[in-house]
């Protein structure tokens, strides 16, 4: 009378089926944990961004020479920040505007382009983003 130990076949694919279950629900939260990470990274970068600005604002009394086309030239992003986001600026003598774009992975965040201006306003896509 020897008697097999082991799994059979039902109970394995009760194991599947549970497993499965459970990486149907963690997906979902992982990914909008990793998005809301880097959203965080995009805010971070926007803020400096906006510090680089406004030093540069109080040595020369205007924000003009500190963009160029839709670059700002004082400041230079991370590469985490760059395989995720885009950096445009905008200047006026007395005004800027800082946007940040999602890119890649990113671009399917339901907040959008993030953004910042001379005014310390912020906008997103939803309210809930910054």
């Amino acid at each position: 009378m020897n008697r097999s130990r082991g799994f059979t076949l039902i109970e394995m694919m009760i194991a599947v089926t549970i497993l499965g279950i459970l990486a149907s629900i963690a997906y979902p939260s992982y990914t909008d944990y990793v998005q809301s990470s880097r959203r965080a990274l995009a805010k971070t970068t926007l803020v400096e961004a906006s510090q680089r600005l406004e030093r540069y604002y109080a040595q020369n009394l205007t924000f003009t020479g500190a963009v160029s086309g839709s670059t700002l030239t004082i400041f230079t992003t991370s590469g985490d920040f760059d395989e995720y986001y885009s950096l445009t600026a905008s200047a006026a003598a007395n005004s800027y505007s800082l946007t940040a774009a999602p890119a890649g992975s990113q671009s399917t965040d339901e907040c959008g382009s993030l953004s910042l201006n001379s005014s310390n306003q912020t906008s997103a896509s939803a309210s809930h983003c910054w």
